[in-house]
């Protein structure tokens, strides 16, 4: 009985070499008992240099077909590398702070910056006579005054097939001298339409795409400053 338990050990351990699934010590039989109630009956009955066999072959092999098996360990998260550049989408980005933050961003080489703009022309000259260079920005339409340009904006970007990491949320009108308020085409004061209504949609619309990001410094930004009048 010994000997027979040795000789399937041997073929056991033979299949698992070539590393062929299915094989266990538990799926496999001999006179209608698994191979592991066998071996456990009949260890004790082999001889001392059977045994040394035996442990000689059992424990490296058990110990390889455990580390060869696929997804057994996986990576942490936190250690997801990319080698892509990062897509950042930046409102009010063909003057002052959006356009400085483009081009910082641009000058990197390491992000692609999405100029979403009112003014496309406007955009495409500040970004020459920045000197961002043409493969690192993309300049796209967008009037935050008006929802149905946001959702535009947010179909013409998914369509592009780029990818979303960070959203800058910069653009914003401000209008303290003026007479009388003006509106935007939904009907809202202007101020509050631009700056926080547009944003708040486009926000909303591309939480889905920034999820999706793999880039481990994705991120949402929403830009705010304070001007003071002195008279």
């Amino acid at each position: 009985m010994a000997v027979q338990a040795a000789s399937l050990v041997s073929g056991y351990f033979s299949v698992a070499k070539e590393g062929k699934p299915g094989m266990s010590l538990r799926n496999t039989t001999m006179f209608g008992l698994s191979l592991e109630d066998a071996l456990k009956a009949d260890f004790s009955s082999l001889s001392f240099s059977c045994k040394r066999e035996f442990q000689k072959k059992v424990c490296p092999l058990r110990v390889q077909s455990v580390a060869t098996t696929p997804g057994v360990t996986k990576a942490s998260p936190e250690g997801k590398k990319t080698l892509r550049k990062g897509s950042v989408i930046i409102t009010g980005a063909s003057s002052g702070l959006g356009l400085a933050t483009a081009k910082a961003l641009a000058e990197t080489g390491k992000w692609h910056v999405i100029m979403a703009c009112r003014d496309f022309l406007k955009a495409e000259r500040a970004a020459k006579s920045s000197g961002i260079s043409k493969e690192n920005y993309t300049v796209m339409h967008l009037d935050l005054a008006s929802l149905d340009s946001v959702r535009q904006f947010v179909d013409n970007f998914r369509q592009s097939g780029r990818p979303l990491d960070v959203l800058v949320c910069n653009a914003a009108v401000y209008l303290p001298t003026a007479s009388e308020p003006t509106y935007t085409a939904d009907g809202f004061e202007l101020s509050v339409g631009t700056n926080h209504l547009g944003h708040f949609l486009l926000s909303r619309l591309l939480l889905e795409d920034l999820n999706k990001s793999d880039y481990p410094s994705k991120r949402l930004i929403i830009v705010g400053s304070i001007t003071g009048i002195i008279n």
